[in-house]
Formats: structure tokens, C-alpha cells, sequence
């Protein structure tokens, strides 16, 4: 029996799939956008219009949400408890994180993540704005929605353990390892968002541990 007020899973699942299609369709767009301003369609070049387009797809779907009654985020305030906790996980990750990228570069022939270097050629004409607002901003808050939110605060709020497991895997996933190193470099964060989701029931605190992550990432490189 579903709990009251609670949305049916496949209304989660359609919503989601909304949001997929409106990324499709604002990609197609923002593709149509350089072919007409004369660049490289097949280019994979972050611009304003890209990630403004993102941004819109993810915004038009949490409208569409709330309107089915997914609700995401909370009213109540968040004490600084939340935040300080928040923090020293994300920073606990990004410690391990570290030790593991340095054993990988001194002790195998890993050097970089492959992600990593699609988004340095990806970010390479871009302005430092807008690499801020795309890599320090956008990019955590749809993430965190995405993975923390639809999959695991939604699809698994009954199994939220087995949420944890599977939204720290498909991130993992998402982010296109190549070797172990690249593995656990993605695996462990995805832990920790999941970690701090399953600890505390807020999805704001997610994003803002995955914004200050970026952020020392954006600011360190």
C-alpha cells in the first residue's frame, strides 16, 4: 500500500523520462544553435546556450514534479549541523579520493580520467564564468536530482540503503571509468552523496556537498 500522498513509481519513472526528452530536445537545439552560428556541430564544446538549455530541462521537470507531488526538497530549515556534517563527509572523500590519485599516478600507468579529459576539450574555449557556472553549479544540482534524488530519494525511499548501493554504482557509471583508479575515484563521492542523502533525508545538503567538491576541484586545477 503506498504511503499517503506519497507518488506511484511510475510516476516517477514518466517524469524522468520527461526530463530525458527534454534533454534530447534542447541538445538537438543547442546543436541546430552552432550549426547556424557557423561552428562545428560535432564539436563537444561547452556554450551559454548548453548549459542554459540543461539547466531549463531539469527546472521545467521539477515544475512538472511538484505538480505530480515528487517533492525533493524540504521547507524545514537545515541547522549548520546539517551543513558542518555535510561537509567533513565530502572532504573525508575528496581525502581518500586524493591518496588513491596520487597511488595511481606514482604506481600504475593511470594519469588522468578519462572524463576528465573530455571535459578539459570539452571546457578548452570556454570562459572562466561560465566554466564556474557549468562545472561548480549546474552540473552538481541536476546530478544530485538525478542521482540522489529521482533514483535513490524516489525510486528507493522504501529500500533507501539499496538506493544508496545502486545511485553510488550507476554515478560511478555515468562518469565513464576506464581502470580501477578512475573507478574508485567516482565510486567513492558517489558513496559519500548517498552516505550524506541516507543520513540526513535532505537532498539540499547533497548538492551542497557536491558543489563544494566541484568547487575545490574547479579552484585546485
Amino acid at each position: 500500500m503506498l504511503e499517503q500522498n506519497q507518488p506511484r513509481i511510475w510516476t516517477i519513472i514518466w517524469v524522468f523520462g520527461v526530463y530525458l526528452f527534454l534533454s534530447l530536445i534542447f541538445q538537438i537545439a543547442s546543436i541546430v544553435w552552432d550549426v547556424f552560428a557557423g561552428n562545428e556541430a560535432l564539436d563537444i564544446a561547452v556554450t551559454w546556450h548548453s548549459e542554459l538549455l540543461s539547466l531549463a530541462a531539469m527546472l521545467i521537470t521539477l515544475l512538472l514534479a511538484r505538480w505530480q507531488r515528487i517533492r525533493f526538497f524540504s521547507r524545514v530549515r537545515i541547522s549548520w549541523k546539517g551543513f558542518l556534517f555535510a561537509a567533513v563527509v565530502m572532504l573525508v572523500a575528496i581525502g581518500i579520493s586524493s591518496v588513491i590519485d596520487y597511488l595511481g599516478q606514482n604506481f600504475s600507468s593511470y594519469t588522468n580520467t578519462q572524463n576528465e579529459m573530455l571535459l578539459e576539450d570539452a571546457y578548452l574555449n570556454a570562459s572562466w564564468l561560465l566554466s564556474f557556472l557549468s562545472i561548480v553549479i549546474i552540473a552538481p544540482f541536476v546530478e544530485e536530482i538525478i542521482f540522489r534524488g529521482f533514483l535513490m530519494q524516489q525510486l528507493f525511499r522504501s529500500r533507501l540503503w539499496l538506493g544508496w548501493i545502486v545511485s553510488s554504482l550507476l554515478f560511478c557509471a555515468a562518469h565513464v571509468p576506464t581502470d580501477w583508479v578512475s573507478f574508485l575515484l567516482y565510486l567513492i563521492p558517489g558513496i559519500a552523496l548517498g552516505g550524506i542523502l541516507y543520513k540526513t533525508k535532505r537532498l539540499e545538503l547533497t548538492i551542497f556537498a557536491h558543489f563544494l567538491n566541484n568547487f575545490i576541484a574547479f579552484i585546485w586545477t
